[in-house]
């Protein structure tokens, strides 16, 4: 199969949430392809069969979207997929911005410099060496596994994206 062509955020290294896709694909077509493998926020599928159909729960509108990967439980490091597309003369141009949910970006940051803090804490005010470093390497591994999470995730959901755009015999039908 032939893979369409995308642009990775080559150009730009400062933003690495961010993905292109040219497709030749009408806009149409492809918002009527996302609405059917979309479950809309908050309706919960009647059959366990349902789930496997539906690959994404969010959002889509004229020209924009707004797209998590479905779920049965929940996860705290699921990316959040925010586009728009655009017609072109040959097909579309979609832009996607990856993100995560708030809170979650609240929370790293909240244990971040809480650890941050008792580190200073150990250091400077009750002088313990050894507290601050193991809170010290605590935070920092916390912190690397939570971006490393949301990273897999993001992937996780690129990887959807690839498979959807480059399903030409799902398209044609």
């Amino acid at each position: 199969m032939k893979k369409l062509y995308d642009f990775h955020s080559q150009a730009s290294y400062w933003n690495l949430n961010q993905r292109t896709y040219i497709l030749p694909f009408d806009k149409n077509r492809l918002l009527a392809h996302l609405h059917y493998l979309t479950k809309p926020y908050g309706e919960k599928p009647k059959r366990k069969k349902d789930y496997e159909r539906y690959r994404f729960t969010g959002k889509i509108e004229k020209n924009t979207f707004r797209l998590s990967r479905t779920v049965l439980e929940p996860n705290n490091f699921l990316s959040i997929a925010e586009g728009t597309i655009e017609s072109t003369s040959k097909g579309c141009f979609i832009q996607i911005n990856y993100k995560t949910f708030k809170f979650t970006r609240i929370l790293i940051w909240f244990w971040g410099l809480l650890g941050l803090c008792m580190t200073l804490h150990f250091s400077f005010y009750k002088i313990n060496a050894l507290y601050a470093v193991l809170i010290g390497l605590f935070t920092l591994a916390h912190t690397a596994v939570c971006i490393l999470s949301i990273q897999r995730q993001r992937k996780i959901l690129e990887d959807i994206f690839d498979e959807v755009f480059n399903s030409y015999d799902e398209f044609l039908n």
